[in-house]
């Protein structure tokens, strides 16, 4: 069976995914604040639409739009000039005008496909923590909410990507959440200490229906945006090791 990939136009991501992601896939961005992982979602739609003429939605939760133009500027991504072709539509669904649950979707599902949108990121999951608090009873009901505009993105022929924060990031005492399990694809970014700073890095946990690498690369985030360092071995990974063999 042929996997049908699309690249996520985030530099040296496509080369641990063996080629991009599984087409029509959801795939969860978890990590704690300041990993890039709201950088990831906007360079995914971004280059998805500049690259490869996937037009895309970006659903902002957290930030005002025009700040999110902003940000996206400063790192190279001119939201605006893709906005104005008709490439690329911004969303502001601010928490604090939500209201009841999420209702109709009808609204995104007729702007898919009269624009012809492939790509649809959200920022962030806490969109559905936020209607559906995850406690008592509720938890059957968010996870169905979320499985429910999973099925509906896919059905749209739209390849979705959101983000989640996470407290404990340490890849070696993740504890998992119950979206892990859900979505079709969990890549983590992290931080790992190296002497007196912090290193970024990306694994990628699952993708399913799909061969990947599972190793950790390290992560800059500069001018161009994110980028991993496929050819690379974390530094701060060597000196956790290091250490543990003086230790033995």
């Amino acid at each position: 069976m042929i996997v049908e990939k699309i690249k996520t136009g985030i530099e040296g991501l496509d080369k641990i995914l063996r080629g991009g992601l599984r087409k029509n896939s959801s795939i969860l961005i978890t990590g704690a604040p300041g990993t890039g992982k709201t950088i990831m979602t906007l360079q995914f739609i971004y280059y998805g639409a500049k690259k490869y003429n996937e037009n895309g939605i970006f659903i902002a939760t957290e930030e005002a739009l025009d700040d999110l133009r902003g940000f996206a500027k400063n790192l190279g991504m001119d939201l605006e000039d893709m906005e104005k072709k008709g490439k690329i539509f911004l969303i502001e669904k601010p928490l604090a005008m939500l209201r009841g649950g999420l209702g109709s979707i009808r609204g995104l599902l007729d702007l898919i496909k009269k624009k012809n949108i492939k790509r649809v990121a959200l920022d962030s999951m806490i969109f559905f923590e936020y209607l559906y608090p995850k406690i008592n009873h509720n938890i059957l009901e968010y996870r169905r909410q979320v499985l429910m505009f999973m099925h509906k993105m896919k059905q749209a022929g739209v390849t979705f990507m959101t983000v989640s924060e996470r407290k404990v990031t340490d890849l070696d005492r993740l504890e998992y959440d119950m979206n892990d399990f859900v979505f079709e694809g969990f890549i983590i970014l992290s931080r790992i200490r190296k002497g007196s700073y912090f290193e970024r890095v990306i694994t990628v946990a699952k993708v399913r229906g799909q061969d990947h690498s599972l190793d950790v690369y390290p992560v800059t985030i500069d001018k161009g945006g994110l980028r991993v360092l496929e050819d690379q071995v974390p530094f701060s990974l060597v000196e956790q090791e290091q250490r543990k063999m003086q230790f033995k």
